[in-house]
């Protein structure tokens, strides 16, 4: 059998003697028949190859008008919440003022209705209608049964 000849780009350098080439062998194709690699095409000019500036993609004009329209809404809630958190203080104050006022009220009454059922009050009011303090003191008194229904039958009252 023929000894088959492999194409250049499917040989190597030996990286040990650097004289005899070694073939490569990729493991999917069959020796005699080699398959050129996909890839860029041949280049005619020696030099380089420099990767291009990398180009920075432009925000489209839908998205500018997205994110302005978000802000916005983002914007208007903001400060719909800071009026209704300043109207909810405005209440608040409103009410803490309203409940002093009625505290400040009962204490008012509190103090009158003392005032009021003071002993020394009583005692002048009594003296002003003409009551006086009892001497001596309270007597029961005893009622007899037969001398109330006899009052009753000439009154004409049966209780």
């Amino acid at each position: 059998m023929a000894k088959q000849r492999l194409p250049e780009e499917t040989l190597a350098m030996d990286p040990r003697t650097d004289r005899a080439p070694l073939p490569i062998y990729p493991g999917n194709m069959p020796l005699g028949n080699p398959v050129e690699p996909p890839g860029e095409p041949e280049r005619t000019d020696l030099r380089p190859r420099v990767n291009r500036a990398a180009v920075r993609r432009k925000i489209s004009p839908f998205n500018i008008m997205i994110m302005l329209i978000a802000a916005a809404i983002a914007i208007v809630l903001y400060i719909s919440n800071i009026i209704a958190v300043n109207q909810l203080l405005h209440d608040v104050n409103a009410l803490e003022n309203e409940h002093r006022q009625v505290l400040m009220e009962q204490e008012i009454l509190r103090a009158r209705i003392n005032r009021l059922a003071s002993l020394e009050r009583i005692q002048d009011k009594a003296l002003e209608l003409g009551l006086q303090n009892l001497r001596e003191p309270p007597v029961w008194l005893s009622i007899d049964p037969e001398r109330l229904r006899a009052v009753e039958r000439e009154t004409g009252r049966n209780d």
